[in-house]
């Protein structure tokens, strides 16, 4: 029986740099006039078409009118053909699958739009493998009716089972999908052929030879054609019948699947033996690097590399997609612009973020992190002016920050409603409109048009429309919807919020977009898209087994399912994968293949046909192409006049018109403690926004027990009155309420509580003996403030909260700071202490300041000085030391960064002032 290739007489040209030039030689020598708008030409992917023309234009002696280039499927599913059905909205055979699964049980609800998904490209690849051209829409049901018996009858097993099942019972569900309208249209043309009168030439150029580039359908519809009509079918030689020395190291390399090869050494030596130069040194170059940094790096350096020799057409090959993108940035911040044939997924668009914000701030209660995601987005909020949203926005942030709110959007409002932050009402509007649009998505099932119109009117309440449109990411996004919404108006079926929420986001998973505004000869494309195409210089980006590795990997269908059922299986995938990387290696002259060697800390290989072919060329030639990375261009060589050299720490000197006017304890101890942290966060407002604690920790544990104290003593403010049973149920009870949204948020909360439980007694005992030497509690939270003068004729306000103040009845007071510590670790820290000494000095009649250490399984107070005098003078010298040091700061001093190891493990200017570096 004849192959595909002689039935066709389709004639196969070498691969190579001049593969186009000779197919183009043969089309004028075939149609030598000027125009060749009758010949039609069939090409595997659009961008050959291009790379023809472009080699048509070189051939002609003279003016040519081109010929029409499109691809088999594009020209069948567009051309004007009457009587053909509209096939089924791939959207709403989705959906239909869903429902199948749903009904039957088979699987867990949460799989079941990929299985779904899964299935549908199953159940394309079953009609193509399965039915020949169709004479019209009975013939191709009864080949499809067949096809269901055939396979009904053979013993499958459970899951090849579910696949025929399902196909069956969606092909006799109504409309033909678009994988049998595609048969259908293919019929029609080949049936017009054979009843044209005027000739209709046509070319096809394939990938690879007819039996693997084309189906069963495709081949029939190309023998009719031809029977009728003039038909050239053209394809890259295979390397057997091609024995150039690149080839045949490729074939020695890669062995075909049914052949039995000689070890791979007796291989090597057989080359070496037959071609004495090697035939890939100075082709193909394999550079591993150690990370995606480096890797995008490295690609960056030889791209300058290839362009500064004069190369200007060259593929990026991004089997690493993140790695891509990296370089796209950083080629584009070289001025160096790149054309992407590809598009990127819609789902890593900003537009698709501010989408997903909205949604997660009604799935997940308005947790704190996707609200300000959402407020932040460049989308939302158009209607209201830049200056106006950026600081309602910032004001709304720095109140969830303050209050440590985690979700929920009733406590963000109370959050700022108890700020300080300008400009409540308009953060209120921001917030009104954010809860309508959270309403609009938290409505019951529906199907899933409904719920599309659902998010339309939510992105309408929050301003997103017009932003959207205007973005071209955004723009694809609402198309998308929109397409979408009209393709399943007529389905009923009802969603829950969660399947809605799947189906979209593999939806924006699947779709891409493109930016078509930028034309470059530096392309960004996919590995098969490369082949035969005239580039001067390759480079594949993730060129290790995880990322170069053969397409069609299913996550719930395996191979034995696939084999079962008669379809490609993996070996098919390596032999294409294999086809395509001897194209590229065959056409392109320069090819570097790049990959990360380390991925989380573990070797990551290379891709079982690169080390094959390192290791044949290694033993072949004593050259494994193992090949350094390129340094990125100005490493290598560096003047010394430039080169970097060591850094000095920071000790910048403060501008007089940003020196603070006011200054808190703890920004007075951040200036002791290391000068340029003061400077980093009080002079230039550096300092770290408020951190949401997400979960409870000592700092959060320490506010809670302040609350309870104050709570517990504004209620009893006299314990020796009470009982003690009393006293100590009271302070339980405060415990228990200010504990309880804790423990609500965070069950592990409780621990903490329990812990705070056990020091009940003894903090009771301790307020017990204070009131026996008779101190009274009077205050709690109190904030006080001191003007300093300065010399300079202005001053500086010391402020700050005292945590509790006692009076006597002489009128003395006792200032106290609560520390959740051992008495130890705050003696520890006395030596240094500031917080005291400022506390006396700005209340004015202290005769005592003291910690309360309340970690002890004794509470206890530990005093800053021994008596009142002694307070009195360190509250004095701490004021003449502050005054004395704003003074300095005005007069120009330095502020050094010279804070000791245990200032700076926790300081987050560390990274600002260089001190590790200097």
């Amino acid at each position: 029986m004849r192959n595909a290739a002689e039935a066709l007489n389709a004639q196969a040209l070498p691969p190579g740099e001049g593969f186009f030039d000779e197919l183009a030689a043969r089309v004028l020598a075939r149609w030598s006039g000027p125009d060749l708008q009758a010949l039609r030409i069939l090409v595997p992917a659009l961008p050959m078409a291009a790379e023809l023309r472009a080699a048509l234009a070189r051939a002609a002696p003279g003016p040519l009118l081109l010929p029409r280039c499109d691809t088999l499927r594009n020209w069948a599913n567009g051309a004007p053909l009457a009587g053909i059905p509209t096939p089924l909205p791939e959207s709403e055979r989705r959906v239909l699958l869903h429902e199948a699964l749903r009904q039957r049980g088979w699987f867990d609800e949460t799989a079941l739009w990929g299985i779904a998904a899964e299935m549908a490209g199953l159940f394309d690849e079953l009609t193509s493998a399965t039915v020949q051209l169709p004479a019209d829409e009975d013939s191709l049901a009864e080949q499809l009716r067949r096809a269901y018996a055939l396979r009904a009858s053979a013993p499958l097993a459970f899951e090849a089972r579910v696949v025929h099942e399902l196909w069956r019972a969606l092909g006799a569900a109504g409309a033909p999908d678009a994988a049998a309208v595609y048969r259908l249209r293919l019929a029609e043309l080949a049936r017009r052929a054979a009843l044209a009168e005027a000739p209709a030439p046509l070319l096809v150029l394939l990938d690879a030879a007819p039996d693997e580039a084309l189906d069963p359908a495709e081949r029939d519809f190309l023998h009719r054609y031809g029977a009728a009509q003039p038909l050239h079918v053209f394809y890259p030689q295979p390397r057997e019948a091609c024995p150039t020395p690149l080839l045949a190291t490729l074939a020695a390399a890669w062995p075909d699947a049914g052949e039995a090869p000689a070890p791979l050494l007796e291989r090597a030596h057989a080359l070496a033996r037959q071609y004495p130069a090697a035939t890939l040194t100075g082709r193909l170059a394999l550079v591993p690097t150690a990370g995606r940094e480096q890797e995008a790096r490295a690609a960056v350096a030889q791209v300058g590399a290839w362009l500064r020799d004069g190369l200007r057409r060259i593929a990026l090959i991004a089997q690493d997609r993140l790695t891509a993108r990296r370089v796209r940035a950083l080629l584009e911040r070289e001025n160096v612009l790149v054309s992407d044939e590809t598009g990127w997924l819609l789902s890593t668009s900003r537009a698709a973020a501010a989408v997903d914000a909205l949604i997660e701030v009604a799935a997940g209660q308005a947790y704190y992190r996707d609200l300000l995601d959402l407020c932040k987005s460049p989308f939302v909020f158009a209607d209201v002016g830049e200056e106006a949203r950026k600081a309602a926005v910032f004001g709304l942030e720095s109140a969830t920050r303050a209050a440590s709110v985690k979700s929920g959007l009733a406590r963000v409002r109370r959050a700022l409603l108890e700020s300080d932050v300008p400009d409540k009402p308009l953060g209120f509007a921001l917030l009104d409109r954010v809860a309508a649009a959270a309403a609009l998505l938290r409505a019951g099932p529906a199907p899933l048009a409904r719920w599309l119109g659902r998010l339309h009117a939510a992105l309408d309440a929050v301003g997103a429309l017009p932003a959207l449109a205007g973005d071209a990411a955004g723009r694809t996004l609402l198309d998308l919807l929109e397409e979408r919404r009209a393709e399943l108006a007529g389905n009923a079926s009802p969603f829950s919020f969660n399947a809605w929420r799947d189906w979209l986001d593999r939806e924006f998973e699947a779709a891409s977009f493109r930016d078509v505004g930028i034309a470059s000869p530096i392309v960004v494309t996919p590995l098969n898209a490369v082949c035969l195409r005239r580039f001067e210089a390759a480079l594949l980006l993730g060129g290790d087994a995880r990322q170069l590795a053969p397409a069609g990997h299913a996550e719930f269908f395996n191979a034995s399912v696939r084999r079962e059922l008669g379809l490609r299986t993996r070996e098919d995938g390596e032999r294409e994968l294999k086809r395509d990387l001897e194209l590229l290696l065959a056409t392109v002259p320069r090819v570097v293949v790049t990959w990360q060697s380390l991925r989380d800390g573990e070797a990551n290989l290379p891709a079982p046909e690169l080390s094959l072919l390192s290791t044949l060329h290694g033993l072949a030639w004593n050259d494994d192409l193992y090949r350094p990375p390129l340094p990125p261009r100005g490493d290598a060589g560096a003047d010394p006049a430039t080169a970097p050299r060591r850094t000095e720490r920071a000790a910048p000197v403060a501008p007089p018109g940003l020196v603070p006017r006011r200054v808190s304890v703890s920004g007075y101890a951040s200036l002791v403690a290391c000068p340029y942290r003061f400077f980093a966060r009080h002079v230039l407002g550096l300092g770290a926004m408020d951190e949401v604690s997400e979960d409870m920790g000592k700092g959060e544990y320490g506010e809670l027990v302040h609350r309870v104290l104050e709570r517990f003593h504004a209620r009893c403010p006299l314990v020796s009155a009470l009982p003690e049973e009393e006293a100590l149920q009271a302070l339980r009870e405060c415990t228990e309420s200010v504990f309880a949204p804790a423990v609500a948020d965070d069950f592990l909360a409780t621990s903490w509580r329990l812990r705070w439980e056990k020091r009940l007694s003894a903090y009771l005992s301790w307020q017990r003996a204070q009131e026996a030497a008779g101190w009274r509690w009077e205050q709690a939270e109190t904030r006080v403030a001191r003007e300093l003068p300065l010399a300079h004729g202005g001053g500086v306000e010391l402020y700050g909260r005292i945590d509790r103040i006692d009076g006597r009845a002489d009128g003395g007071a006792a200032l106290y700071d609560y520390k959740t510590q051992s008495a130890k670790a705050v003696r520890e820290r006395l030596a240094d202490d500031v917080q005291l000494p400022a506390y006396a000095l700005m209340h004015g009649n202290a005769v005592q300041a003291a910690y309360v250490a309340l970690d002890d399984e004794e509470v206890g107070a530990v005093v800053s000085a021994d008596d009142e005098a002694a307070l009195r003078e360190a509250a004095a010298r701490q004021g003449e030391r502050l005054a004395a040091a704003f003074d300095a700061i005005h007069g120009g001093m330095p502020l050094p960064a010279h804070g000791v190891d245990s200032v700076c493990r926790w300081c987050e200017m560390r990274g600002l002032c260089r001190k590790d570096f200097a």
